[in-house]
């Protein structure tokens, strides 16, 4: 039995967060902290994120993401509702229609 447990923790540990719809991240330090990121959607290489509150699209490489995952930097904080995050889903759309994404680069 404690040989069960031991392993099961360390697949854990190993395992890595890939978020999801309607996931939200929150940032605990650097340059993006206090900004709460809604996950939208992904591509090869990055996730793309809604940053609230500042409303506002950032690109994040999928390895820099799980660094931030990995050392704390950034947390899952919680599931939205559907209809928010339809909202917020819709608020990326907007930005990414109307080049709304100030410096949402993150390499």
């Amino acid at each position: 039995m404690v040989k069960f447990e031991l392993i099961n923790r360390l697949l854990k540990r190993k395992s890595k967060v890939i978020p999801k719809p309607p996931e939200v991240y929150a940032v605990g330090t650097g340059t993006y902290v206090g900004e709460m990121l809604v996950y939208c959607k992904k591509d090869l290489d990055n996730y793309y994120f809604l940053s609230i509150p500042k409303n506002i699209n950032r690109t994040i490489p999928i390895e820099k993401f799980d660094f931030a995952i990995e050392h704390k930097i950034a947390e899952f904080a919680n599931k939205l509702p559907k209809p928010v995050y339809k909202i917020c889903y819709k608020q990326y759309e907007y930005n990414e229609k109307n080049m709304i994404s100030g410096k949402n680069k993150t390499k």
